[in-house]
């Protein structure tokens, strides 16, 4: 299998998980979510931010680190009016700070725990995702802050999603995540990966 075909394995496997994370999400919040669009793109320079849209204000950074046969993180990448979006979504009104933090974390845990089922599924391989973590960092510093949790990491495979979660006819979050994977995935591929 050439290069091309693996990563679009790796990438068509890591959708199939956003798929089953709305699911999860649906069960959360105790209302239909669902995927209305994706974009992944592999990015072969870890370095490169030009795929990142452009944000204001404070954002907050869910990270999880993927610890097993492979290493890996994933960023979740959530701003103001997107956290908002979700608590309207769930029609509540979380006040307090800790417990939106605490929410936000258990979206990042559902979402990144079917990703990484899937992957580690099609591929074979015992991988986990620890205990999320959340910083809140400012727009105009988040290249900052990548490069630095970029530079801590032995990994080398950045893929880049734009997730469009739909709660009903209107709201919507379209939060970034940036998932990084050592290339020792493509050594676990099947024999015959099928698409699906």
């Amino acid at each position: 299998m050439d290069s091309r075909s693996q990563e679009n394995f790796l990438i068509h496997t890591m959708n199939n998980g956003f798929d089953k994370a709305a699911a999860s999400f649906s069960q959360l919040i105790g209302c239909p979510v669902k995927i209305s669009s994706t974009q992944s793109i592999l990015l072969h320079d870890k370095n490169d931010f030009s795929y990142m849209a452009e944000e204001t204000g404070d954002l907050y950074i869910l990270i999880t680190q993927v610890i097993g046969t492979i290493s890996g993180k994933s960023f979740l990448i959530l701003d103001q009016e997107e956290s908002e979006e979700i608590f309207r979504a769930i029609a509540t009104s979380i006040s307090n700070q800790l417990l939106r933090e605490a929410f936000l974390l258990e979206i990042d845990n559902i979402i990144s725990a079917s990703v990484i089922a899937q992957l580690s599924n099609k591929f074979s391989i015992e991988i986990y995702g620890d205990v999320p973590r959340l910083h809140k960092v400012s727009a105009k510093k988040i290249q900052d802050f990548l490069s630095q949790e970029m530079i801590s990491s032995d990994t080398s495979n950045v893929i880049f999603s734009n997730i469009t979660f739909q709660f009903d006819q209107k709201e919507k979050v379209r939060p970034q995540f940036i998932w990084m994977l050592s290339d020792r995935i493509y050594s676990y591929l099947p024999a015959n990966p099928i698409l699906k």
